[in-house]
């Protein structure tokens, strides 16, 4: 019998074990959020479950909710209903970054080894029926050579230095929990941004790119994780953190409401 090769990411093919171990939890663990209404694997005639990579994503998202956010079952499910409810607003475009692919000349594989992000989760983020986290984006950015915002479609160069407060380019990503507020245009070496970040929103993961970033705590609080053991808390407002780009670094909101902070990249990066 001739494999076929499985690029659909709602196509059940992994059992409770193989998709334990990619999502690095145990089975009894999937079982268990299951039966807490978590999630729903398919399963086969003789009821074995199966999981896709869609079920992957979504398990890795309830992981984190449960270790990094510290939740119960029903702080999960009203984060996943919400994230439901909220869908059709969060989808990225994901055309431009088809077209971008398409002109390197690159296939989907391709551009999967270049940026280590699945060849199914890439395809899906490119028909626009899922989501993506900053890390994720961030590694789709560096293998292009772009920035986020060049990513998903360039803004409208106003012709002006100036940038009213009320017409600033805008992109929201990681289930809408993450705004960024674009401060400049056309800024060649540095890139000033406003992030805003609903309570219990992160990076999902870390990232790494060339220069410099520096961060300055507007409201709320952060923490952020750079290199192997470097913590910081910024608490206050006033508080500033810089470091180099190149340490993998990772962040997320401790406060109990949003959290604003001016972050300047250079270069620019997103």
């Amino acid at each position: 019998m001739t494999a076929v090769a499985v690029t659909d990411p709602g196509t059940p093919r992994y059992t409770i074990g193989e998709a334990a171990r990619r999502v690095g939890v145990s089975p009894s663990a999937l079982r268990l959020w299951e039966k807490q209404g978590l999630v729903r694997p398919a399963r086969t005639e003789g009821r074995y479950r199966l999981y896709s990579d869609a079920d992957l994503e979504h398990l890795a998202g309830i992981r984190r909710l449960r270790q990094v956010d510290r939740l119960n079952a029903p702080g999960i499910r009203r984060v996943l209903r919400d994230r439901v409810q909220s869908s059709h607003e969060r989808r990225l475009d994901g055309r431009p970054l088809r077209r971008l692919r398409q002109r390197r000349g690159w296939s989907l594989r391709t551009a999967s080894e270049r940026s280590g992000v699945s060849v199914s989760f890439l395809s899906s983020l490119e028909r626009g029926v899922t989501g993506a986290s900053i890390a994720t984006l961030q590694r789709l950015a560096a293998a292009y050579g772009t920035t986020l915002l060049e990513l998903f479609g360039p803004h409208e160069d106003g012709g002006d230095r100036l940038v009213r407060h009320d017409a600033r380019p805008v992109l929201r990503l990681a289930s809408d929990t993450v705004r960024i507020e674009h401060l400049a245009r056309d800024a060649s070496h540095l890139e000033p941004q406003l992030f805003v970040l609903a309570p219990g929103a992160s990076s999902d993961g870390a990232y790494a790119h060339e220069g410099e970033e520096f961060l300055y705590l507007l409201s709320g609080a952060l923490t952020v994780w750079v290199g192997e053991a470097e913590i910081y808390r910024l608490s206050h407002s006033g508080d500033a953190l810089c470091f180099p780009s190149t340490l993998p670094h990772r962040w997320r909101n401790d406060a109990g409401g949003e959290t604003h902070l001016l972050w300047i990249n250079t270069p620019p990066t997103f």
